[in-house]
């Protein structure tokens, strides 16, 4: 997603440049950000999709005040962030208080920050580390168009921030990476157990408590759910985080 909307905000520029109605630049700063996406938030009636990195602390928090108003008037709201907001317990603790009624979903790969509004405009800005680089309004039919559908791929490959919060220690553990790995691969309960040098009793139980937990209904389904939830990649194998944790 990161890649092909910047792409697609740099074609609209210059395919626009001339109708400034329709592509506008922005002043490389959080205040002209912070301005713009307010404006949209507070004037959108149906629907806002917005996507989250995190950077920027104090204007990532502003905005989530913004997405609890929204909500609380009626409008439906979609919050796309990654995976490492998992570990910013004062974003969780903000959003908890203040933006109950947002849908939020995590996403593995990386994003690129944009609010779209209805289905009538909508701003992206690109970062250089925590500072804004540049920072576009659009409200070219077409381009918003593209940029919803990039949206919805997204949210379709990701996962409820509630799911990911369900998860316990052992799910997340190299062990519990390991189990959902030798799931996903086909391997019997015995030479799964065996593998990992537990008991089959042991790795069964196992099982049966990481399927609950990731709210899978089959073994089948627990694989598909931990690729959701970044726990194994799409290939079935182990992430680097667990890889290097297994080394360790």
């Amino acid at each position: 997603m990161l890649l092909q909307a910047r792409k697609l905000v740099e074609i609209a520029v210059d395919r626009h440049r001339s109708v400034e109605r329709l592509v506008a630049s922005l002043e490389p700063d959080e205040n002209s950000v912070g301005v713009a996406t307010e404006q949209m938030i507070a004037t959108a009636r149906h629907h806002l999709a917005v996507v989250l990195t995190g950077e920027g602390e104090d204007e990532t928090h502003q905005l989530i005040d913004q997405l609890g108003r929204a909500t609380a008037r009626g409008v439906g709201v979609k919050l796309l962030g990654r995976v490492g907001l998992l570990r910013d317990r004062r974003f969780l603790e903000h959003l908890d208080k203040y933006a109950p009624g947002v849908e939020i979903r995590l996403a593995k790969a990386p994003l690129q920050e944009m609010v779209l509004a209805d289905s009538v405009v909508g701003a992206v800005w690109i970062r250089n580390g925590v500072a804004v680089r540049e920072a576009v309004v659009v409200r070219a039919p077409a381009v918003l168009r593209t940029l919803h559908t990039l949206f919805a791929v997204s949210w379709s490959g990701s996962a409820a921030l509630a799911d990911h919060r369900r998860l316990s220690d052992r799910s997340r553990s190299a062990l519990g990476r390991r189990i959902l790995q030798a799931l996903s691969s086909g391997r019997t309960d015995e030479a799964a157990a065996r593998e990992l040098g537990v008991s089959v009793r042991t790795y069964r139980r196992n099982v049966a408590e990481i399927t609950r937990e990731l709210g899978a209904t089959s073994r089948f389904q627990a694989g598909a759910r931990a690729v959701e939830l970044g726990l194994l990649s799409p290939s079935g194998d182990l992430l680097p985080a667990a890889t290097s944790q297994l080394a360790g």
